[in-house]
């Protein structure tokens, strides 16, 4: 059985933690780490679902931003946190589906508590306007021209959007320059500024630049295109196929988290995405609300990390 679900069992019914009731939780505020820093996706998304959980909660939820790595030590942080439910992660679909594929170190991941999905959205390809390239065959042929001359940006090594940049560049037969950056609104400056060519990420933090002509669209990576920018071809239409990949982000909790917790957060969640206020300042950022049980997330993100590492052997991808 995967660990994740052996994780869920534990969580759900399997264990016992008499230090945090339900009767009780929560009776001081709760911190919510992202793993990335301040302005990006994740960080955009964690902060407007946690102005809601303050409100139904009756207890303060904070936002810790431990960016660097992919997002990989603000995760180890709530691996090594108390079990007690005080301490949660906003965990991104490169966190929980990529990192364990690439990097034997963070199998730890799949012990985590799963408690609701949060939100679902597309990522989009987005190129510099200063490049001239108005469509992913501009953007090939001009790369294809300058092999490694052009640089593709990402959030940082082994996050989504880098493997997703591979991705790119093995469907495409292209060689860019890989440029790591603390998060997705670092990346999207230096693409805005023409220090990197290239760069996907999920459409929240891009909306603005794009509708001020500061990016160049691409191509989504939904199976439809997006009402936002209806004009923008999805993967499958321009021929990726295996760029049909929807990000999420998602709340759990650490190992062990005792069953009436994920309870009380499950149902605050619910509630919480259930808000019209909520979910439409989520639609106005192009996320889509996304509730789900905790057995349903659990699904979800083992069969992302199975697309994931079947795209990579298959593609025979290696991060250095």
């Amino acid at each position: 059985m995967p660990h994740l679900f052996v994780a869920l069992l534990v969580g759900l019914g399997l264990a016992s933690h008499p230090a945090a009731a339900a009767s009780t939780y929560p009776n001081r505020p709760v911190t919510i780490i992202v793993a990335f820093e301040p302005g990006g996706s994740s960080d955009i998304s964690a902060r407007l679902v946690a102005q809601e959980l303050t409100t139904i909660l009756g207890q303060q939820v904070i936002i810790e931003n431990r960016p660097g790595a992919g997002g990989r030590p603000g995760t180890r942080r709530l691996a090594e946190a108390a079990p007690d439910g005080y301490t949660l992660l906003w965990g991104s679909g490169s966190t929980l589906t990529v990192s364990p594929v690439l990097y034997a170190d963070q199998k730890y991941v799949g012990n985590l508590t799963p408690i609701s999905l949060g939100v679902t959205q597309p990522f989009i390809f987005v190129a510099s306007t200063t490049l001239g390239a108005k469509s992913v065959g501009d953007f090939v042929a001009l790369a294809k021209q300058q092999p490694r001359k052009l640089n593709f940006a990402s959030a940082g090594v082994g996050s989504s959007n880098h493997l997703l940049g591979e991705i790119f560049m093995a469907s495409t037969d292209t060689q860019l320059t890989h440029v790591p950056y603390r998060g997705g609104a670092s990346a999207r400056d230096a693409v805005t500024k023409n220090e990197a060519q290239l760069m996907d990420e999920v459409l929240s933090p891009l909306v603005g630049a794009i509708q001020a002509h500061q990016l160049q669209p691409l191509f989504v990576t939904g199976a439809t295109r997006h009402p936002l920018f209806p004009d923008v071809p999805t993967a499958s239409e321009v021929g990726l196929p295996d760029l049909a990949i929807v990000g999420f982000f998602a709340l759990l909790g650490p190992a062990r988290l005792p069953p009436d917790v994920v309870e009380v957060l499950n149902a605050a969640m619910k509630k919480a995405l259930d808000s019209k206020e909520l979910r439409a300042s989520l639609d106005l950022r192009g996320f889509d609300a996304a509730y789900s049980a905790p057995e349903d997330l659990a699904r979800l993100i083992e069969k992302g990390r199975k697309q994931y590492g079947d795209i990579v052997a298959r593609r025979n991808i290696k991060i250095d």
